[in-house]
């Protein structure tokens, strides 16, 4: 049984309890040329920390995306007109863009309240799962482990009868990435509800154990205190946060990482050093053997990424994997409009290690996969 592992890529620490602002911070949308141009880019991403890079240098056909603040735009335009790199500025001010995000309260006992043009905070979802949970006798309530600050990491498995393989999806991981537990959300939604004769076989034919939120603690900051924060909030000297998906053991700090607990992509005191990543995997590990399918989903960005994230040497099956992407991937270029990048980590973006999809293929002998 061929197994498929997918992600889908579709911050600044602050202890204080007080609502962060980022009046004046800048969104540049910058367009390299040529490698070269890639490569003084990707030293910028690992060489300043002022800088909040939203779409990484990967390839010169794709932008980059950066938020700089305002005190360091001018040294940022300097350092793009000095290497000759184009860019425009696509939203001068960040939070007037954040003030307009149309954030909802989930009513209990009433499913159709839960609509797709908004988001949720944590207690909405976990409101609307438990009301799923007692509205639909395929729906179970499930827990995939536990956060640093001590909240389960709540999901459902959708079951239509035993003996079914099964597909896991992960959302949220990253908690600014409001988008990926909405998605997640929604995929739900459409395999309870839809009439769509496909959808509703492939809710029946597998077990579905999805969790929109894998990093509950961050998601919950990133709506109470810091709209940008991406890593979980463990204490770390006079810091905050490790990056749950460079926690993972599977070439823990190797690439794209960091040791500096400063740092958005701060990999952690070791691989499996949260709980979160930590209680995740053992949870997955009772399912060894079942899986067939898992996806992680992040934004943002065009992206079908497949492990692995440290080479680009192609994997055994790389070609069925490849092939299965970009068909899915011309799906929604139809009916969207969309065109995604499909590649495994390391030859669609950069090498970046120590993720969620690189340790459930290897640990799970997951056989096709993305991101």
């Amino acid at each position: 049984m061929k197994i498929l592992v997918i992600k889908f890529i579709l911050l600044v620490a602050f202890a204080s309890s007080e609502k962060v602002r980022f009046d004046n911070y800048s969104l540049y949308k910058i367009f390299p040329k040529n490698d070269h141009q890639i490569s003084v880019l990707q030293e910028l991403r690992n060489n300043e920390e002022k800088y909040d890079f939203w779409k990484d240098p990967a390839v010169v056909s794709e932008y980059v995306s950066i938020l700089s603040s305002p005190q360091d735009k001018s040294q940022l335009e300097s350092f793009l007109n000095q290497n000759n790199i184009d860019f425009v500025i696509t939203q001068p001010n960040i939070q007037e863009i954040i003030d307009k995000e149309n954030v909802a309260t989930y009513t209990r006992n009433n499913l159709r309240n839960m609509t797709w043009t908004r988001y949720y905070d944590m207690d909405s979802i976990n409101s609307w799962l438990d009301d799923l949970v007692s509205s639909y006798s395929v729906v179970t309530a499930v827990v995939g482990g536990r956060s640093l600050e001590g909240r389960d990491i709540k999901g459902i498995k959708i079951s239509h009868g035993s003996g079914r393989r099964a597909i896991v999806l992960e959302g949220g991981i990253h908690a600014r990435e409001w988008i990926s537990p909405t998605a997640v959300c929604y995929i739900i939604d459409q395999l309870l509800t839809s009439s769509d004769r496909e959808t509703r076989a492939a809710a029946a034919d597998f077990d579905w154990y999805i969790f929109p939120v894998t990093n509950p603690d961050g998601y919950i900051f990133s709506h109470e205190v810091n709209r940008m924060w991406r890593k979980n909030r463990r204490p770390i000297g006079n810091n905050y946060g490790v990056d749950l998906n460079r926690n993972w053991n599977n070439n823990w700090l190797v690439h794209g990482s960091s040791s500096n607990p400063a740092r958005n992509d701060y990999a952690g005191l070791g691989p499996f050093s949260e709980p979160e990543s930590r209680s995740l995997s053992s949870y997955l590990l009772t399912l060894q053997g079942k899986i067939d399918l898992y996806l992680s989903f992040h934004s943002f960005g065009h992206l079908l990424l497949l492990p692995f994230g440290n080479t680009t040497e192609p994997l055994a099956n790389y070609n069925d994997a490849m092939n299965i992407g970009r068909r899915a991937m011309g799906a929604l270029s139809v009916r969207h409009g969309t065109k995604y990048v499909t590649g495994n980590i390391a030859e669609a973006i950069y090498l970046a290690t120590g993720g969620s999809i690189d340790w459930v293929k290897e640990d799970q002998k997951i056989i096709l996969y993305g991101s």
